[in-house]
């Protein structure tokens, strides 16, 4: 550094006065403005003040200092050499940008990093040019990105090249063998890891551009879980599965003898997504109705009424084993009758089951009336947010209900109606 600037470093006040004029310069984009001298100690005024050849007083009493006006008395003095930007990039020992070209540098670099990105993962454009879009999901890449550029630059190729070598569409894969699979490393993909989040968020794209208008970037595990599901990765195969009754199945050609002698026993199933991959075909051991209730409580006590209906179980939101055992039903041409608990969450879950299934599934136990019968104490008025995003037309009436009473209404209290509709409408009796 120039040893006449160490001045500036010595008399009080002006290390302050330059970092005030160095963050007007950025904000304004040129020398301009001026800055308020208040907070400044008496004989930091008077430094500056000789300085300037003016009287501190007349200084004081101004109480700012204007960047132009410094810059011209600059001109007065031994630094006439300096303009202002030299003198405070010298002083304080750094280059100053303007907002502005701070902002351009950043997008140049950004925009450079993901150019290289496309280089090295082509097929991934349509997730890049989604990134470099800046919505809101991908604020969490963008701050890995400021943290170690190029580990992240091999962390996300790394990850897309793994989404390129998913399971087959009808195969299923554990995510720890996946992850050894595509990185070479069983635990690659674990859960909080940023390295998750990434394949999630490649999947959640992905879901969006195939016209999927309910993908949400998922946050819960179970809303992970289901993500990771679409793309045939199971977290858990044991503990991922769905409890039924009345049902049988078979690969190929050959009955299985466990559903068998558990609908001729009427014994209730928990079958896990492990023995559910082993299953070609599923039926119900009478008729063509399946009935599938949300409530783990409900269903229990309707299977101790109705031993012999087909009934399923899917414990609140559905996961895997559920998607898979209902998607093999309506192969078999069953139709599903659906009930939940009449909250956004409930209407939100049967709302997504009508939309896969369509003709297929009926909702069921789920109106106004059954709304009315069911109702809690339970304020749901933070909650229903949640049924903005239902567009289907034939909930409009008990939305609305909904929105007006602001209470929860739950399947326990319409049991006896329940059981009375499977009686009635299946051929198992009682």
């Amino acid at each position: 550094m120039d040893p006449r600037l160490q001045v500036f470093k010595e008399e009080p006040g002006f290390i302050k006065l330059f970092q005030l004029f160095k963050e007007k310069y950025r904000s304004l984009d040129r020398i301009g403005g001026k800055v308020s001298l208040k907070s400044f100690k008496p004989d930091e005024v008077a430094s500056i003040a000789g300085f300037l050849g003016q009287p501190c007083e007349k200084l004081a009493e101004k109480g700012s200092l204007a960047l132009l006006d410094f810059e011209k008395e600059l001109a007065k003095t031994g630094f006439s050499d300096y303009h202002l930007l030299l003198l405070l990039e010298e002083v304080l020992g750094e280059t100053i940008f303007t907002k502005k070209e701070e902002e351009d540098r950043k997008s140049a670099l950004e925009n450079d990093f993901i150019q290289r990105l496309k280089q090295a993962i082509p097929e991934g454009d349509w997730w890049l040019e989604w990134i470099c879009s800046k919505k809101p999901d991908t604020r969490w890449f963008w701050s890995h990105y400021q943290q170690n550029k190029e580990e992240w630059f091999e962390k996300v190729v790394l990850v897309f090249q793994a989404f390129s070598l998913l399971p087959k569409e009808g195969e299923f894969e554990r995510l720890p063998f996946f992850s050894q699979r595509t990185t070479g490393n069983p635990h690659y993909f674990d859960s909080n890891e940023a390295a998750e989040k990434l394949l999630l968020h490649c999947m959640y794209v992905d879901q969006v551009r195939s016209g999927n208008t309910d993908a949400v970037m998922p946050k819960t595990v179970g809303e992970k879980n289901d993500l990771l599901s679409e793309y045939g990765i199971m977290r858990d195969d044991l503990w991922n599965f769905i409890t039924c009754q009345g049902l049988l199945a078979a690969s190929g050609n050959q009955l299985h003898s466990v559903w068998k002698a558990a609908a001729e026993t009427r014994t209730v199933l928990n079958v896990p997504m492990k023995e559910l991959v082993k299953i070609e075909r599923v039926w119900p051991a009478t008729g063509k109705k399946v009935w599938v209730v949300e409530n783990s409580s409900v269903s229990s006590t309707m299977m101790d009424a109705l031993p012999d209906a087909p009934i399923i179980c899917t414990h609140g939101q559905i996961r895997l084993a559920g998607w898979l055992l209902l998607d093999k039903l309506v192969q078999s041409d069953c139709t599903l009758y659906y009930s939940g608990d009449i909250d956004p969450e409930g209407i939100v879950i049967a709302d997504k089951l009508k939309k896969r299934y369509k003709e297929r599934l009926v909702i069921w136990g789920m109106d106004t009336e059954a709304y009315k019968t069911s109702l809690s104490e339970e304020d749901i008025t933070n909650r229903l947010p949640k049924l903005d995003r239902i567009a289907s037309p034939a909930w409009n009436e008990l939305i609305s209900l909904m929105r007006e009473i602001k209470l929860a209404g739950y399947q326990e209290a319409i049991v006896p109606k329940l059981i009375k509709d499977i009686r009635a409408n299946s051929p198992v009796g009682s």
